[in-house]
């Protein structure tokens, strides 16, 4: 059993890894195969396409906001080597154009902005959720640009729903700064003698373990544990031990 999450491997995607394979509590481990956490596909090449539907994909569930989704659209290309595409979702984590802008000034750092994200879009959440446990045939894939910051508090709730440890949720959270850094690299050399796209370039890629373990932290204190504030948010207590039973692979003696 590994303690780190299965990268993989689709063309023109950086950070992209299966949330199977993880040690739960209990001796069991999450299921591979149900869950891949994901940057954006919208890029993917023809053998990316190929790949996702050689993995099992059978649904996208894209985070973006509709402003995002309209800048770079899901538009991929037709498979050639069999299969279909999956079914798309754009269910949007955090749509601030809907939002009071005066919440998110509150973030003083990416910890709080997290934590303000989970307590004031809880029917979003909900909604992905339940999205996640009604799609009970072969993979689905959660993404937002990066997969860093929406797709990785989604795995977090998911994984922490699952009974992993809050470390080993850590650590799936910090792999995602270094699988972004050569696209990091590769935005800076595009932009290079261009100052004006120099400057609209992303933030270094930062994904510290103690970001996640402040996050989950947040949720312990406030709403008592995950379960807790998915059962806030509104998700049904059925679809809970529906998903918990997909995403974990029970202990075998």
């Amino acid at each position: 059993m590994s303690t780190t999450t299965a990268q993989l491997t689709w063309d023109a995607c950086y950070n992209t890894r299966d949330l199977g394979g993880l040690p739960t509590a209990g001796g069991g481990q999450t299921h591979t195969g149900v869950v891949v956490r994901s940057d954006i596909l919208a890029r993917l090449t023809p053998a990316g396409v190929q790949a996702i539907i050689g993995y099992g994909v059978r649904a996208i569930i894209d985070l973006r906001s509709p402003d995002e989704v309209a800048q770079e659209p899901y538009t991929l290309p037709q498979p050639t080597g069999g299969g279909s595409l999956p079914v798309y979702y754009n269910l949007p984590f955090v749509d601030r154009s809907q939002l009071d802008p005066a919440i998110f000034a509150q973030a003083h750092d990416l910890t709080a902005e997290y934590c303000l994200m989970l307590d004031h879009c809880m029917p979003q959440v909900a909604a992905i959720v339940e999205q996640i446990a009604g799609l009970n045939q072969g993979a689905t894939v959660i993404h937002c640009h990066a997969g860093k910051d929406r797709a990785g508090l989604i795995a977090a709730l998911l994984l922490a729903l699952a009974k992993v440890p809050a470390p080993i949720i850590a650590a799936d959270y910090a792999a995602s700064e270094e699988r972004l850094w050569p696209l990091y690299h590769q935005l800076v050399a595009a932009a290079a003698g261009d100052p004006a796209r120099l400057a609209q370039l992303p933030p270094k890629p930062s994904a510290p373990p103690e970001r996640i373990l402040a996050t989950l932290d947040h949720i312990a204190t406030r709403y008592g544990d995950v379960n807790a504030y998915l059962l806030q948010a509104g998700v049904a207590p059925q679809t809970l031990t529906r998903l918990q039973e997909r995403l974990v692979q029970p202990h075998s003696e």
